[in-house]
């Protein structure tokens, strides 16, 4: 049993807009269903967690995908049929998924890449790791 579970804070994150569908209406609406789902999710893990005696944090969830956990360098580009593989110039191909996985769970113990980091300097911190290894 897992004493602690890391998981992503979402609750800042922006909708990209769909094209296909401009009507105002739409796009609220979307948004209020897409946060809804995310906050339902995100109170079940809490609750369950909870009743489990299981702690958890959230982290920082800026590039947590786009990153090797391995070696830190940035993604090419995702690709298959759900854009869930990546390639890494040094490590291969792996999951972006697992991938993010691993960077969350690291992000539990990141010194410099708290909560409430803001997104660009994350993404300073994880270029000079690069530049620095």
């Amino acid at each position: 049993h897992p004493a602690v579970i890391a998981k992503e804070d979402l609750t800042f994150v922006k909708e990209k807009g769909v094209k296909s569908d401009n009507s105002r209406f739409a796009r609220k609406m979307r948004k209020r269903l897409n946060s809804w789902t995310k906050g339902q999710l995100d109170e079940r893990i809490v609750y369950l967690s909870s009743k489990n005696s299981i702690e958890t944090h959230d982290v920082n969830p800026a590039y947590t995908s786009q990153y090797c956990p391995i070696c830190g360098q940035h993604f090419e580009e995702r690709y298959g049929s759900h854009h869930e593989l990546t390639k890494c110039k040094k490590c291969g191909e792996i999951n972006a998924n697992i991938a993010a996985a691993k960077n969350i769970l690291s992000r539990l113990t990141d010194e410099e890449i708290t909560l409430y980091t803001p997104y660009k300097r994350v993404k300073e911190i994880l270029v000079s790791r690069i530049k620095e290894a």
